[in-house]
C-alpha cells in the first residue's frame, strides 16, 4: 500500500510532463508562397508626403503679460483657421515698455539740450577768443613802440591763452554732448524696437497649425506663441533610387494624385533635388511644388506619382507584402520566413520598390525559395511549422 501511495505521485508527475510536452510541441499552421521573378514594367510609382509650402513658428522677441488675442467669430484662433499677412495675432502688456521708451526718450532730450548748451558756449567761448587775439596784437604793437609796459603785454598774451582754452573745452563739451546723443539714440530704438515686439504680427497669409498662448499668461521668447503653415502651395517630398535621379532637373512638370482625392490630377515642378542620398535608406529625396490655392492638398496627405528609370530594370525577386516581417534582431531592419524541411528560418532582407500587393526584394532571397506568406509573425527562427493550403 506505501509503494502504491508512492507510485503515485510519480505517475501524476510524468503525465502532466507529457502534457506540456504536447503544448510546447504545438506545430504553427501557415501558408507558403514562392520567391516569385518580376519584370518591371513602366515606370516606378512613388509614395510622396504633403507638406506645406513654408512653415513658421512666431514667438515674442520679448517677455510680458498676454494683453490681447485676436479673435476670428468671436474666439481666439485654432487650428485650421486662415489668417491674413499683417493681421496681429498677439499683444503683450504696453506699460512696461512705454516707461522704457518715455525714459530713452528723455534722455535723447536732455543729451541734446546738452549739446545746445555746449554749442553756444563754444561760440561764445570762439568771440572771446577773437577778441583775445585783437588785443593781444594791439598789445604786441605798443610794446614794440614802447608804448606798452611789460606787466600789461603779459597780461595780454594770459586773456589769449585762456581764451584758447575755453574753446578747447568748448569743443571737448561738444564731442562729449554728441557722444551722449549717440547712445541715447541707440538707446530709444532699442526701447522702440522692444515696444514694437509686443505685437506678434502674421508675416504671410497663412494657416494656423498651432496656438500656445492664453490671456493673462506669461510669454516670452522660450516658446513659440503660434505656428502657421502657408498652404496656397504645398510641396510633394518623397524619394527615388539613383537610377532615377539622373532622369529628374529642376523645373520639370510631374503629375501626382493623392489618395484622399480619387481622381484628380495634381501637376506640379521639380524644385529641389537632393545633391547626397540618404545614408540609411540611399535614397534622394526631391521636392515638388504645386499651387494649392483652393486648399484641397493638406500638409500630411500622401500623394503617389510614377517616374521612368533610366534604363529598364532587371527581373526583380518578389514576395507577398504579409511575408515582410521586422527582423527581431535589429527593429530597424527587415525580414522573411524561409521555410526549409518544414523549419522556418529567419533571413534578413534589404526590400526594393512595390509591385501592387508583391514587395521587391533586392538583397537576401532567391526565385524559387519559399517563405512565410500567412503567420510569418507566428513563428520564430527555428520553429516548426505545418504547412496548409
Amino acid at each position: 500500500m506505501k509503494r502504491l501511495i508512492a507510485i503515485l505521485p510519480a505517475l501524476a508527475l510524468a503525465a502532466c510532463h507529457r502534457q506540456e510536452t504536447k503544448l510546447d510541441d504545438t506545430i504553427t499552421p501557415v501558408r507558403l508562397a514562392a520567391v516569385d521573378l518580376y519584370q518591371p514594367t513602366g515606370g516606378g510609382r512613388y509614395s510622396a508626403t504633403i507638406q506645406p509650402g513654408r512653415q513658421v513658428s512666431l514667438a515674442f522677441r520679448v517677455s510680458g503679460i498676454v494683453q490681447g488675442l485676436y479673435l476670428s467669430g468671436g474666439r481666439p484662433l485654432e487650428p485650421g483657421d486662415m489668417v491674413t499677412g499683417g493681421t496681429v495675432l498677439a499683444v503683450l502688456r504696453q506699460e512696461d515698455y512705454e516707461h522704457a521708451t518715455a525714459q530713452a526718450q528723455s534722455q535723447l532730450d536732455a543729451a541734446r539740450h546738452t549739446q545746445q548748451t555746449a554749442a553756444a558756449q563754444l561760440a561764445q567761448a570762439q568771440a572771446n577768443r577773437t577778441k583775445a587775439e585783437a588785443d593781444f596784437a594791439r598789445a604786441k604793437f605798443l610794446l614794440e613802440n614802447v608804448s606798452l609796459t611789460r606787466p600789461e603785454f603779459d597780461a595780454s598774451r594770459a586773456q589769449l591763452d585762456g581764451t584758447a582754452a575755453i574753446v578747447d573745452a568748448a569743443h571737448a563739451q561738444i564731442e562729449s554732448s554728441l557722444a551722449q546723443i549717440s547712445t541715447a539714440e541707440a538707446n530709444l530704438a532699442t526701447a522702440r524696437l522692444a515696444q514694437a515686439d509686443t505685437s506678434l504680427t502674421a508675416p504671410f497669409t497663412a494657416a494656423v497649425v498651432q496656438r500656445n498662448v492664453e490671456l493673462g499668461m506669461l510669454a516670452g521668447p522660450s516658446a513659440p506663441a503660434y505656428t502657421l503653415a502657408d498652404i496656397a502651395t504645398v510641396k510633394a517630398v518623397f524619394g527615388i533610387p539613383d537610377t532615377v535621379v539622373t532622369q529628374l532637373r529642376r523645373g520639370k512638370i510631374l503629375s501626382l494624385s493623392a489618395e484622399a482625392l480619387p481622381g484628380q490630377e495634381f501637376r506640379g515642378t521639380v524644385t529641389a533635388i537632393a545633391s547626397v542620398a540618404d545614408s540609411a535608406t540611399r535614397l534622394f529625396q526631391v521636392e515638388v511644388t504645386l499651387a494649392n490655392a483652393q486648399g484641397l492638398l493638406k500638409p500630411g496627405m500622401i500623394a503617389a506619382l510614377t517616374l521612368s528609370e533610366a534604363s529598364p530594370l532587371p527581373p526583380v525577386p518578389v514576395v507577398p507584402l504579409t511575408a515582410v516581417v521586422r527582423d527581431r534582431g535589429n527593429p530597424s531592419d527587415f525580414a522573411v520566413m524561409v521555410v526549409e524541411n518544414k523549419i522556418a528560418r529567419a533571413r534578413r532582407v534589404n526590400l526594393g520598390p512595390t509591385f501592387g500587393d508583391a514587395l521587391a526584394i533586392t538583397a537576401g532571397l532567391k526565385p524559387g525559395e519559399l517563405v512565410i506568406r500567412d503567420g510569418a509573425t507566428l513563428v520564430t527562427d527555428g520553429e516548426a511549422v505545418e504547412v496548409i493550403p
